[in-house]
């Protein structure tokens, strides 16, 4: 391989939750005690121990080494990245800059379009289990949960219960679900055929949709993401989609999403609501770095770090499947 994945980065003293990690008011989750020569491995924290991709680090240096860190405006450079990222990963033809809007995070994205399509008590149709962000979302937020579970088909491949969210969505008059795919946490890629039904589904019933899409680099053993407004000219404008480098980079610590908008009515109504309380600004570093992440290289170290995960997922599996019967 091109890219060294198999370097232990020691993260101690680097400013690292998975590996310092303190009890505070947020991350209120109790530290046990390790033996002597081992570390924690918290598994509820979703970032890595790999190296990130040499192009970040060279962004940042080079723009660190200039010593004024002012107002600024987004570069073309950083949304150019952005189109160039989602045509050559998932097809996408047609984004243009207006459809790209920056966002602090996924999660604070998703809660702004939720305050813009919702009232406060408003039903969310959601798909179970779920991701704990989502829940401690929408309840902090006075949202309403209502939740459609996945099921195991003949396969033990989990899907969507597509007559249990059109029953759920009319009993509990939804207009809004929010969509997780990748799904965390089955790790569903979801096939065209399923995000096209779960669509037609939402559009019969008028709901809006919300859609996490900030897996969709590191899907893994050959699987594709599908875009959920690329399956139809209605999901196009009926979705409101977030994306972020975070995950697949792990710049979690530098903090910046991004959404996606066609609907010009959802696009400004959103972007004016963010504004109000000013808090959705990018940094400067943060751009830089999706720009380093957003490169060719980038595109080449992600492929790299799909097939070590594949790898990674297959030993464990294999391991346990071999050492712990019943699990």
């Amino acid at each position: 391989m091109k890219y060294d994945f198999t370097t232990m980065l020691d993260r101690h003293g680097w400013d690292s939750i998975a590996v310092d990690m303190k009890k505070n008011e947020f991350w209120d989750i109790p530290k046990g005690e390790t033996r002597e020569g081992f570390d924690q491995i918290p598994m509820w924290i979703a970032d890595m121990n790999f190296s990130t991709v040499h192009t970040i680090t060279d962004e940042l240096v080079k723009r660190a080494s200039h010593p004024s860190f002012g107002y600024f405006i987004p570069s073309d450079e950083y949304f150019d990245s952005i189109i160039r990222w989602q045509r050559e990963g998932n097809g996408v033809e047609g984004l243009t800059r207006k459809d790209i809007g920056y966002e602090n995070g996924v999660l604070g994205g998703i809660t702004s379009a939720l305050r813009v399509l919702c009232s406060e008590g408003d039903p969310i149709l959601v798909h179970s289990p779920t991701y704990n962000g989502f829940t401690s979302q929408l309840e902090r937020n006075g949202f309403h949960i209502v939740l459609s579970s996945l099921k195991l088909d003949e396969n033990n491949v989990w899907r969507m219960d597509f007559e249990d969210m059109e029953r759920k969505i009319r009993e509990n008059h939804i207009h809004t679900a929010l969509f997780c795919s990748p799904h965390n946490p089955t790790g569903r890629v979801w096939e065209r055929w399923e995000i096209e039904r779960a669509m037609e589904i939402f559009k019969r019933n008028d709901v809006y949709v919300v859609a996490d899409e900030i897996w969709s680099d590191i899907t893994l053993f050959g699987h594709q993401h599908i875009p959920t407004q690329s399956v139809s000219e209605d999901a196009r404008n009926r979705t409101v989609a977030f994306y972020a480098p975070s995950k697949t980079f792990n710049l979690a610590g530098l903090v910046g999403s991004y959404h996606i908008i066609y609907n010009p009515y959802l696009r400004d109504r959103i972007r004016r609501y963010e504004t109000l309380s000013h808090y959705n600004d990018m940094n400067v570093l943060s751009m830089h770095a999706l720009i380093g992440a957003y490169s060719p290289e980038g595109r080449e170290w992600t492929k790299e770090l799909r097939e070590v995960l594949g790898e990674n997922v297959s030993y464990a599996y294999n391991f346990i499947r071999k050492n712990f019967e019943g699990v």
